[in-house]
């Protein structure tokens, strides 16, 4: 009888720990599940670190350029190169009024020759500008590419190649004219129509269309008497005007050295900067450059992004930022004891006056910034309360609240809020100010993402 007692016995206790064994590991699995399916709460470790500031813009390049026409009718076929610098009365072109040299040059390819050594060489530096510029969305540099190739320019260019031509010109008998610069500098043959534009024609209309229609002139097509055949750019100096917004132009208004970068040459160019107005009253802002104009003799309207200033502080990223509400109260009505601690003067239900030790977690000039209480206790200031100044009858009352940028830090296990000062920003990371009260410093950790956690919150990094 007392066998089968203990025997049950041992049962019911063998029982017992398979029950404790159960419990536990289904806490254990819960906890792993619920670990596993929650957000993961990661943290940010906030060093030191620089942004520049850089605004998107479209420009337009203005030089000091004219446009030439044709003096004549008839097949032209040019002497300098696009891109070459011309002086003033150089020869520039050759016009064959009747189109002999175009069919007997058709008829004797041989004519042309090849390429010397100089040629190549041009060539060869052509051709190593062109792949550093092209992009596949500027199709229109292609063409003029190719109106720069043209074999004509090589064979006929230099004063070498002038003394040829003119030398079958005048063996065949063919009457042609003769074209010159007139006047000094860099020779084109593309053509947009902004020849004659000035900075008193500005206006936000302009920048609605920023493709303009370009014309090339190519050695060995017709031209008629009258119409515009080249351009001459005169001096090695050149603008960007680009449209600006009335806070654009309000924060570029004590700016006067720019750098602007302008990604399809990956180039940076340093100017001046000043700001105009537009004939429509619009803002507009100036660069004057003196460099590199070559790069972009085949543009008009060019993207760059314009870097202002280089911003250093604390790096964190833009998304460890949140907002948080604090009561504000006047300066003037916090109150400080003889053993140091802060705190205003409330009016109770009873008339009578009670000091509430409040803790102030920033202060402006105007405001004290106090934390918005989740309960109604009453040892705290909530929203209605009635503070007295002291020696005073002047009152205010608890209700105003303004936000502040901040991020929570976590270096003791547990949400902290601390308030940022940005200097600087982009889509990614913002410079936030150094030594800034309640705020955080070198080595801090920050939730790095900072609305997924609440203040007081406990964090397992």
């Amino acid at each position: 009888m007392s066998n089968t007692s203990h025997l049950k016995k041992r049962r019911f206790f063998f029982n017992i720990e398979g029950v404790i064994f159960a419990i536990i590991a289904l806490y254990i699995l819960f906890s792993v599940v619920s670990f596993m399916r929650r957000d993961q709460i990661r943290f940010y470790e906030v060093r030191e670190g620089s942004l520049v500031k850089e605004n998107q813009f479209t420009g337009l390049i203005l030089r000091n350029e004219k446009a030439y026409a044709a003096k004549k009718s008839g097949y032209i076929h040019f002497t300098v190169m696009e891109g070459r610098r011309v002086s003033k009365n150089a020869e520039l072109y050759t016009l064959d009024e009747t189109g002999n040299l175009e069919n007997y040059l058709s008829e004797h390819p041989e004519l042309l020759g090849s390429l010397n050594e100089k040629q190549i060489m041009e060539l060869r530096q052509r051709l190593e500008n062109f792949s550093r510029s092209f992009e596949n969305n500027r199709f229109y540099t292609l063409y003029s590419f190719q109106s720069g190739m043209d074999n004509n320019h090589f064979s006929f260019s230099g004063e070498e190649g002038v003394k040829q031509l003119n030398s079958i010109l005048s063996n065949l008998g063919i009457a042609y004219t003769t074209g010159t610069a007139e006047e000094a500098g860099v020779v084109s043959y593309i053509l947009d129509g902004f020849e004659s534009f000035k900075e008193s024609d500005l206006a936000e209309e302009v920048f609605k269309k920023t493709d303009p229609k370009k014309e090339y002139v190519q050695g060995g097509s017709k031209v008629e008497e009258g119409s515009l055949i080249y351009k001459i750019i005169s001096a090695s100096k050149w603008n960007v005007f680009f449209p600006l917004s009335e806070e654009e132009n309000k924060e570029l208004e004590n700016k006067h050295k720019v750098i602007l970068h302008f990604d399809s040459q990956n180039l940076d160019l340093s100017g001046e900067l000043f700001l105009v107005r537009g004939k429509d009253g619009k803002s507009f802002g100036k660069v004057e450059l003196s460099n590199y104009q070559d790069y972009f003799l085949d543009d008009r309207f060019v993207a760059f992004s314009l870097k202002e200033r280089e911003e250093n502080g604390l790096k964190i990223p833009a998304s460890a930022v949140v907002k948080k509400d604090f009561y504000v109260v006047p300066n003037e009505f916090l109150s400080t004891l003889e053993d140091g601690s802060q705190g205003f003067y409330r009016k109770e239900s009873d008339g009578n006056l009670k000091f509430i030790p409040t803790e102030i977690y920033r202060k402006d000039q105007q405001y004290a910034y106090i934390d918005i209480p989740k309960n109604q206790d009453s040892s705290v200031l909530k929203t209605g309360d009635v503070l007295i100044k002291q020696e005073s009858t002047d009152s205010f009352i608890i209700g105003p609240t303004k936000s502040l940028e901040g991020v929570y830090n976590i270096n003791k296990g547990y949400a902290v809020f601390r308030q940022i000062v940005p200097l600087e920003k982009n889509d990614e990371y913002i410079i936030v100010k150094k030594d800034t009260s309640s705020g955080i410093e070198v080595y801090d950790h920050i939730v790095l993402q900072g609305d997924m956690v609440s203040d007081g919150q406990l964090i397992f990094q």
